[in-house]
C-alpha cells in the first residue's frame, strides 16, 4: 500500500563566513567545476550542477558492485551516539541575506557526535572509493555486494584504502567538515543499484 509522507522542511542559511570557507574548498577539489561571479553565484553552481554530477559519478559505482552478498544478510551498523541533523529527503531552503536563493533534497542522514569521531563501517564490503568527491567533501563508498552500496561524507580522515574488505563495525575514518558541510558531521546513506534511499529502511 503506497501512502503520502510529507517531507521534512528546513531552511540554512548562508552566511559570507560559511561561503568563504567552503566554496574556495569545494572548487580546489573540483577542478573541472568552472564557476565565476559572485561568491554566491559560484555557490549555486556548486549546490546545483556539481550536486548533479556528483551523483551521476556515486551511481557509476553500481557497476562494479559483486555478483556476492558480502554483508551476510546481517542489519546494517545504526551510528549509536550521535543525533540525527537532518534527515532522508528533507526539503532544504537556502537563504542569502534574507532571500530564498536555493531549494534541494537532501538523500541521507546527517548524524553528530563528537569533532572527530570514529565513523565505523555499516557492514562487511568492499572499498569502491576513498577521496574527495565535490560537495561530498572526503568520502568513502563501500560495495555490500548485490548492488548494494553505502556512502560516508564529509570525513576529516581516511583509515581504508580503495580495494581494502572491511568488516562491519571497522573503522573508516573520522568525521569532518570537508565539502558543504555547516559543521563536523557524517552524511551516511545507502544506495540500491546506483540509486540512494532511506537508511532506515536497512538499520
Amino acid at each position: 500500500k503506497v501512502f503520502p509522507k510529507a517531507p521534512r522542511r528546513s531552511t540554512i542559511e548562508l552566511p559570507d563566513a560559511f561561503l568563504n570557507r567552503i566554496v574556495p574548498a569545494i572548487e580546489a577539489g573540483s577542478p573541472d567545476e568552472k564557476a565565476s561571479g559572485s561568491l554566491l553565484d559560484q555557490f549555486l553552481v556548486l549546490n546545483g550542477d556539481l550536486r548533479r554530477k556528483n551523483a551521476a559519478k556515486i551511481a557509476s559505482f553500481a557497476a562494479h558492485t559483486s555478483p556476492d552478498m558480502l554483508w551476510g544478510g546481517e542489519v546494517f551498523y545504526k551510528f549509536a551516539n550521535t543525533k540525527a541533523e537532518s534527515a532522508f529527503a528533507d526539503q532544504r531552503t537556502y537563504r542569502y541575506q534574507g532571500r530564498e536563493v536555493d531549494h534541494q533534497t537532501h538523500l541521507g542522514f546527517d548524524l553528530a557526535s563528537f569533532a572527530n569521531s570514529p565513523v565505523h563501517a555499516a557492514n562487511r564490503g568492499k572499498v569502491l572509493y576513498a577521496a574527495d568527491l565535490g560537495i561530498y567533501g572526503n568520502c568513502i563508498i563501500i560495495d555490500h555486494g548485490l548492488g548494494v552500496q553505502s556512502l560516508y561524507a564529509h570525513l576529516s580522515s581516511f583509515e581504508v584504502p580503495v580495494g581494502a574488505i572491511v568488516d562491519k563495525g571497522q573503522e573508516l575514518g573520522k568525521s569532518g567538515q570537508t565539502g558543504m558541510a555547516g559543521g563536523d558531521h557524517l552524511h551516511f546513506t545507502m544506495l540500491v543499484n546506483g540509486q540512494m534511499v532511506n537508511p532506515i529502511e536497512w538499520w
